[in-house]
């Protein structure tokens, strides 16, 4: 039993120091993918697979009801894991190695723009597609090659349904350079 402070600091001292102090916390990393891959996962679905799938209904109407199903009922997860992957992000940039090299530095900046685009894209996506969808009944009709340029609003000249399609490109490409930067910053921080 330790009977005084002086006893508890000595034993203390002998005690092995954490390597979760000067690494940063396996929890932090794993929510961090895991948002990623909530976000990126979803958002993959949805562009590459749903988008183009609902060609197989015959009405426009219920093609654009179905896609806009879709994407709502996707979008708290979708939120909720570029949220968690950027406030791990936060946490993890901050512990990042003390001598870190410049192209550690390079490499971890340009995640953190991946970051910022993949956000910037959500949020481009969302609003140009909420603004598709109200716009006209059938103006969010994917149109046969599964992008969203299909429609009355894109022959009239919309330039919502094109902005769509570029935010979604968006997505997929910050969202392959948050997985490779990723990658490159971890093997590099446990070699440290």
């Amino acid at each position: 039993m330790i009977k005084n402070l002086a006893e508890f600091k000595k034993l203390k001292q002998n005690l092995p120091q954490k390597e979760c102090a000067k690494k940063p916390c396996a929890i932090a990393q794993m929510l961090h993918d895991l948002g990623l891959a909530v976000w990126f996962g979803g958002s993959l679905m949805g562009i590459l697979a749903v988008n183009p799938a609902v060609e197989v209904l015959d009405d426009p109407e219920e093609r654009g009801k179905m896609v806009d199903e879709a994407w709502a009922r996707f979008q708290p997860y979708g939120a909720l894991g570029l949220l968690t992957a950027f406030v791990t992000h936060i946490s993890l940039r901050r512990r990042g190695p003390k001598n870190a090299s410049s192209c550690y530095k390079k490499v971890a900046m340009l995640k953190d723009f991946a970051l910022l685009g993949a956000c910037a894209s959500s949020l481009a996506s969302l609003a140009l597609g909420e603004y598709t969808v109200g716009a006209e009944p059938d103006s969010y009709t994917p149109s046969e090659n599964g992008d969203e340029s299909g429609g009355s609003a894109a022959s009239e000249g919309s330039k919502a349904p094109g902005g769509l399609t570029l935010a979604a490109w968006g997505q997929i490409a910050s969202g392959l350079t948050l997985f490779a930067c990723s990658a490159y910053l971890i093997t590099k921080r446990d070699k440290s």
